[in-house]
């Protein structure tokens, strides 16, 4: 007697009867958030460039290793290989648009991560024919393990490019794509670690695994650019 009573969390609290999100006045319409994350990607990809192209100015004229970086690019250029950098992005862009057309259907779909998929048990009539939708456990232990499992996928989903963007973008960088793997490392870890509190606390891994991730797929770019151009350009 007298110990406090366990929390109890309400695996209900944030939906509506449906089991999804409740629908709001400023809901937006599948439009609108689809260009959100078509002009946020784009965003993403100039600033990739400026820290790209920063590198290539620091590494090359500041850490003295300009007359390897031509060495390189020469080969690069010599044998065609610009376009090899060029089609790897353009198959990273690919995926980013499929990305933005999954996450411009989500909010006006009402479904909240770590849900991927929305289940819907097909009864015409009976009991079941207005069940709310099956969703994703979101408290408790199971909760818990559902979004660490999230934190899980969505890093093996950005796996097979990001190698390739490392291989490549080594090939030229080769020290500097170590540091940035390091901090790829952690933002994940802690991206998978912190998505299993909750799903806003994720955003502290989230943020530096997107820097390091975008900032080597703007080196694969920038290697793109240099490799086809070469002496083309001023720099």
């Amino acid at each position: 007697g007298g110990g406090k009573e366990p929390l109890v969390e309400d695996e209900c609290k944030d939906c509506d009867d449906t089991g999804l999100q409740p629908l709001k006045a400023e809901t937006p319409t599948e439009a609108a958030e689809t260009s959100k994350y078509h002009k946020m990607f784009a965003i993403i990809a100039l600033i990739g460039q400026v820290f790209a192209w920063s590198t290539y100015l620091c590494f090359g004229r500041l850490l003295k290793q300009q007359v390897l970086l031509d060495e390189k690019f020469a080969l690069i250029h010599k044998y065609q290989l610009g376009y090899v950098y060029l089609a790897v992005w353009i198959i990273g862009m690919g995926r980013a648009g499929v990305s933005c057309n999954a996450s411009g259907a989500r909010a006006p779909a009402r479904v909240d991560r770590p849900d991927q998929h929305v289940y819907k048990i097909k009864a015409k009539e009976g009991p079941l024919k207005d069940a709310p939708y099956v969703m994703l456990a979101s408290t408790g232990p199971q909760g818990r393990f559902n979004r660490a499992q999230r934190g899980v996928f969505n890093t093996d989903e950005v796996m097979p490019l990001l190698l390739a963007n490392t291989i490549l973008a080594g090939l030229v960088f080769g020290p500097v794509v170590v540091v940035l793997a390091l901090l790829i490392a952690y933002g994940r870890v802690m991206f998978g670690i912190k998505y299993k509190e909750s799903t806003k606390a994720r955003v502290a891994g989230f943020f530096p695994s997107m820097i390091g991730e975008k900032w080597m797929e703007g080196l694969l770019l920038m290697c793109a650019i240099k490799g086809i151009l070469f002496t083309s350009l001023p720099i």
